[in-house]
């Protein structure tokens, strides 16, 4: 606040010809007439909001007055609520990247619920929301998948890809990978039990017509997906696409290089079906089965059911066997006992028992080519583990000796 300062003739404040000029919360800083018969002088009343600046006394316009006239009386813009959030826009790409990232680095089925929960209602959007609920699947167990599936948040978000996935409009929207995010987030419910396969049907023969209109150009996960989710049902597509059963497994056989574990692992399971065996595309995935970290991305209950359907298919390639038997027998701890007894009668129907899938001790020899390979094994052995750095430099001390002999004592 600011005072009024003396006038400038010399005469007291309450001279009459400045009595005008003295502001209105004079009174309340304890400055009042000395003139006894002068009467107080009436506040000045802020003009409302409706009037404007005009409703000032004619001559004074103070500055604080002023300010708040002109900001009350400027009008809202139309169609915006005062106090109200806005329309949700669509999420920014680097923000998409940001969320989809933290869905792809959850360790876990419950990370990934967490971030759901986080961004499921102010920064949705069906491309993370495909990820979430199909990486809370892929990291469950069978009887964990049950318990997230009942969770009110899951549930949100699953309702919201039914939504994604019934609407013939949704994937025009989502620009060249809306056919991509529509069939993971099939695969995702299908896996979580919220659609059973006929309730997909539309949606699927939708996704082929589209795949077929682009050539197929999309990522082999899509392909393998589609194979996948078709596999209980007899697609025929639409518009042309009527040769879809043909077309599909030529399209994989051409592109099996680019498969990885997950992928194998679904084709295998849909190979299983009946009437859908295609033996070139077998020998295509069983090859696959050879190359290293192929079984990256899976878990344990994908290896055993992938065991399985190797079985079941005739895929007995002992190539293909071995690295499958010892990654399994490496995560042997996340095996339930159900688990662990029907991959030991799979691999023992192969004629290849799960323990010898690692290779005998010592040298072996084939000849590949024009030249001949020698192979040593070597198995670990007891007392022939990494010491630590550092033990050969110290010496452990020995405890004290107790000695229990008095008469010993005294020498």
């Amino acid at each position: 606040r600011t005072l009024a300062l003396p006038p400038a003739c010399g005469e007291r404040v309450g001279c009459a010809d400045h009595q005008q000029a003295r502001p209105a919360n004079a009174a309340m800083l304890g400055i009042s007439s000395y003139d006894s018969d002068e009467e107080a002088a009436e506040p000045v009343a802020e003009p409302p909001a409706a009037a404007g600046a005009a409703a000032a006394p004619a001559g004074v316009q103070p500055k604080a007055v002023g300010v708040v006239a002109v900001a009350a009386g400027k009008a809202a813009p139309k169609g915006k609520a005062v106090g109200k959030s806005q329309s949700k826009e669509a999420l920014s790409a680097s923000r998409l990247k940001h969320i989809r990232k933290e869905v792809d680095e959850a360790k876990s089925a419950t990370a990934v619920v967490q971030v759901v929960r986080r961004y499921l209602e102010d920064q949705w959007d069906a491309r993370w929301g495909a990820d979430a609920l199909h990486q809370i699947a892929k990291r469950s167990t069978a009887r964990t998948r049950k318990e997230w599936a009942a969770d009110l948040g899951v549930k949100k978000l699953a309702d919201k890809l039914k939504a994604l996935t019934a609407d013939h409009t949704s994937l025009p929207g989502l620009g060249n990978e809306g056919v991509d995010v529509s069939l993971k987030a099939l695969d995702a419910l299908r896996r979580m039990n919220f659609q059973e396969a006929e309730e997909q049907k539309d949606a699927l023969e939708r996704a082929i017509v589209s795949l077929v209109a682009d050539s197929w150009k999309h990522p082999v996960k899509s392909l393998a997906r589609l194979f996948w989710l078709g596999a209980p049902l007899k697609l025929q597509g639409r518009g042309g696409s009527g040769d879809y059963a043909n077309l599909l497994p030529a399209e994989l056989r051409a592109r099996a290089p680019d498969l990885d574990g997950p992928d194998v692992a679904v084709l295998i399971a849909a190979m299983r079906r009946e009437g859908l065996r295609d033996e070139a595309l077998l020998q295509k995935v069983v090859g696959r089965l050879k190359v290293e970290g192929i079984h990256a991305g899976l878990s344990a209950t994908d290896l055993v059911e992938m065991t399985e359907g190797l079985k079941e298919l005739g895929g007995e390639d002992e190539a293909a066997l071995r690295p499958l038997g010892q990654e399994i027998l490496r995560r042997r701890g996340e095996l339930n006992p159900d688990e662990s007894h029907r991959v030991h009668a799979a691999f023992q129907a192969m004629k290849l028992p799960l323990p010898s899938v690692w290779m005998k001790p010592g040298a072996a020899t084939k000849r590949g080519g024009s030249q001949i390979l020698t192979t040593q094994a070597f198995a670990p052995q007891e007392g022939h583990e990494k010491k630590r750095r550092g033990n050969n430099e110290i010496e452990r001390v020995s405890p004290p000796r107790v000695v229990r002999d008095y008469k010993m004592m005294s020498y």
